[in-house]
């Protein structure tokens, strides 16, 4: 029986009576967490020493706070406004500065990108797994508590409920758990009415949980990234990737500035491919890749549309379906997904379809009820008929022998019996969402025909191929799997969430999962996006590396790797020619140091040079490629809609030009000596009043507020 409650601190009580004082937690990454819930549990566990409570998450979202002044009052102003009433995890701060209590413990298998560095607690407790063995881990660990924040949908046909934006490991551990026959975890769950709804497996009844608060008082908006800007780094990664992608495929992309270049350039291939073809070909884009292009890529129109199975749905697929890219459906059903593929079968339903189902070998000549369901089920005949042995009837009562023998009788049956078109098609199935407010807002706002199009799932339906693997492989064609990752060896191995000296950045998520289902799919890719370059505090350094101690991807799952200055495909090459070809799309400032260090350990030829055309490997040349499109209004810093005002856009600009000319000590002694003399002007005058330094009190406050007037003056727009 479902508790129902309006109050999250009784949750102490029902779960204390339940299970006692030994609480191992389990809860959504991402958006997904019932922050008010778990802040009831965290607290109460700070204060009662004698409550033992685990924590099992991951991507805890932090409001930004920053480190100097400055940033701590630009992000306290844009805080107020853009986060709202947005309830902090209580944990964060305490794992942040390691000051967990001693009976209680964070885990997380993901954490939020670089926000944890140096976090002794947090980097001590961090569980390196994949995504798809997560759910596995967390029930090893007996996880006896699951709490969820959910939607809800209240209308003429009662109350409904959503697992809305995680589904992806809370219907995972349920199931592992019954399978090993383990007792099954408390549910308890959080309402929100701010929370989009999402059909499919993510759609459960009240009696899925155990109890369940819903009260005003804790609805909220869920936590939104604010967009970033694309450069033109960025830019010409997603350019160059948009070449590699089928049209009729699949396509799997993560969230940031990389993913939302290669989300434009794809719009742009399929809205102004004129444009976009004479921009490949004045780049020297086709030149220079046109027959890695014609193998496996494509730079058409979508005519057929792309397919979506990400483990996480993000504000790009949203635009790429808006832009008629996103519509390729597929279809629950293996045998009719591979018809459909081959053109042999319509999605809308007409005369014929049964022999062509019956000719293909789908079904026998002879209709039994689970054949009959199956047909229902897929839209093939209509819902009202009524099946009983050997017998279909109709809604006027008029019956059809289920034996398809008879010519007369297949006839009538497809003349009275079928549908109009296929049901239960979808463009995208994804584990867990999360994004900006615009896209909260177009989830909420699909129609009742849209929707059922997004389909939620557990992480192990798209993840991996196990359990379904034969619906999985005719569903994925030509997929193209896009990661980004943070350093790319000479050979093709890959670190994405970890620094050398072992600090985790992020996790390892699903990534190896996605590239390692690139090479079991037929006619499927993985790219890595990266950068080529990383501005460090003194100098810039060369992410293509002769070799690095960590690696989230071997180099014997090597594929596609992008950087703004190419395309390297490595699958199937010898060393040697990796070699080359990561040498060929890194930065002219660090080819020849790779290619000695080749030499010198005899895995290149010495007589091997970098090709002329790509010995101008530079930021000026990038931005040269681009050039031309941005002045006709191509490639903006914020495509699909900004979150900042026209004043912190400026203060950003002064705040990023005063970290870069600060970076060393002398850069800061620069920096200060021409900030001393600086008198703000009366536009500056305003920004310091909205930054509260245009009364400094403190020496700190007055050399801020004269460090930010420089930095104003140096980046102002003519």
């Amino acid at each position: 029986m479902t508790v129902h409650s309006t109050q999250c601190s009784q949750a102490i009580d029902f779960i204390t009576s339940q299970i006692g004082q030994n609480w191992i937690v389990g809860t959504p990454l991402g958006i997904g967490k019932p922050n008010q819930l778990i802040n009831a549990l965290y607290e109460h566990a700070k204060a009662n020493n004698s409550v033992n409570l685990e924590i099992f998450t991951a991507l805890s979202l932090e409001v930004p706070h920053g480190n100097s002044l400055l940033e701590r009052r630009f992000l306290n102003n844009f805080g107020r406004r853009f986060f709202g009433n947005y309830p902090e995890l209580g944990y964060l701060s305490d794992v942040k500065h390691s000051t967990v209590p001693d009976n209680i413990t964070v885990r997380e298998f993901y954490m939020q990108s670089g926000k944890s560095l140096r976090s002794r607690a947090a980097q001590q407790n961090y569980v390196s797994s994949n995504y798809t063995h997560v759910a596995r881990d967390m029930v090893d660990r007996q996880v006896n508590v699951i709490l969820q924040m959910i939607a809800v949908q209240r209308d003429e046909q009662g109350v409904r409920y959503s697992l809305s934006c995680n589904p992806d490991l809370t219907l995972d551990i349920l199931r592992i758990a019954e399978r090993k026959g383990q007792p099954k975890p408390l549910v308890l769950a959080m309402v929100n009415e701010e929370l989009p709804f999402m059909g499919g497996q993510a759609e459960v009844g009240a009696e899925f949980f155990d109890w369940i608060c819903d009260h005003p008082e804790h609805y909220f908006a869920p936590f939104a990234t604010p967009a970033q800007p694309i450069n033109v780094t960025d830019y010409s990664i997603g350019l160059l990737t948009s070449t590699l992608i089928e049209d009729g495929g699949t396509l799997q992309i993560g969230i940031g500035s990389l993913a939302d270049a290669l989300v434009y350039s794809t719009q742009m291939r399929h809205q102004n491919n004129t444009t976009y073809q004479d921009l490949l070909s004045h780049s020297g884009i086709i030149d220079r890749h046109h027959q890695l292009i014609e193998t496996c890529g494509d730079t058409g129109t979508f005519r057929r549309g792309l397919y979506a199975a990400s483990e996480m749905f993000v504000e790009g697929f949203a635009q790429l379906f808006e832009s008629g890219i996103l519509k390729r459906q597929v279809y629950p059903d293996a045998q009719l997904q591979q018809l459909i593929n081959e053109d042999r079968f319509a999605t809308r339903i007409g005369p014929g379809c049964l022999q062509q189902l019956l000719d293909h070998q789908v079904i026998d000549e002879v209709i039994t009820r689970r054949t009959f369901e199956r047909l229902q089920y897929l839209g093939i005949l209509k819902p009202d008929l009524h099946f009983a042995p050997g017998v279909i009837t109709d809604a006027s009562g008029q019956t059809y022998s289920a034996d398809l023998h008879n010519e007369e009788n297949l006839a009538a049956i497809e003349t009275h019996c079928l549908g109009t078109h296929l049901l239960h098609g979808a463009v995208l199935h994804a584990a867990f969402f999360m994004g900006s407010k615009r896209f909260y807002q177009w989830l909420h706002g699909l129609d009742e025909k849209q929707k059922p199009l997004f389909q939620m799932t557990p992480v192990s339906q798209i993840n991996e191929l196990y359990g379904g693997e034969a619906l999985d492989r005719v569903q994925r064609i030509k997929a193209r799997f896009v990661n980004t990752c943070m350093k790319v060896d000479v050979l093709g191995a890959a670190a994405s969430d970890t620094l050398d000296d072992h600090q985790v950045v992020s996790g390892v998520g699903g990534q190896y999962n996605f590239v390692a289902m690139a090479h079991a799919l037929e006619d499927s890719r993985s790219v890595l996006m990266l950068r080529s370059v990383h501005a460090g505090k003194k100098t810039v350094e060369s992410n293509i590396v002769w070799k690095y101690t960590y690696c989230t991807i071997p180099r014997h799952l090597r594929d596609i790797v992008v950087t703004e200055y190419g395309i390297a495909d490595l699958r199937g090459q010898t060393d040697e020619t990796c070699i080359q070809r990561m040498i060929c799309i890194a930065d002219s400032r660090f080819q020849e140091g790779l290619r000695s260090q080749a030499v010198a350990q005899q895995k290149l030829s010495a007589d091997w040079e970098v090709p002329q055309a790509y010995r101008h490997n530079t930021p000026e040349m990038v931005a040269q490629r681009l050039a031309h499109a941005q002045s006709q209004g191509y490639f903006p810093a914020y495509p699909f809609g900004e979150d900042f005002t026209t004043q912190e856009k400026t203060i950003i600009a002064a705040l990023k030009w005063l970290k870069t000319h600060t970076r060393n000590k002398y850069a800061i002694l620069t920096t200060l000596s021409k900030a001393l003399w600086v008198r703000p002007s009366a536009q500056e005058q305003g920004h310091l009043e909205w930054m509260a330094l245009h009364q400094p009190n403190s020496f700190k406050e007055k050399l801020s507020a004269k460090l930010l007037v420089l930095a104003l003056r140096y980046t102002r727009t003519p």
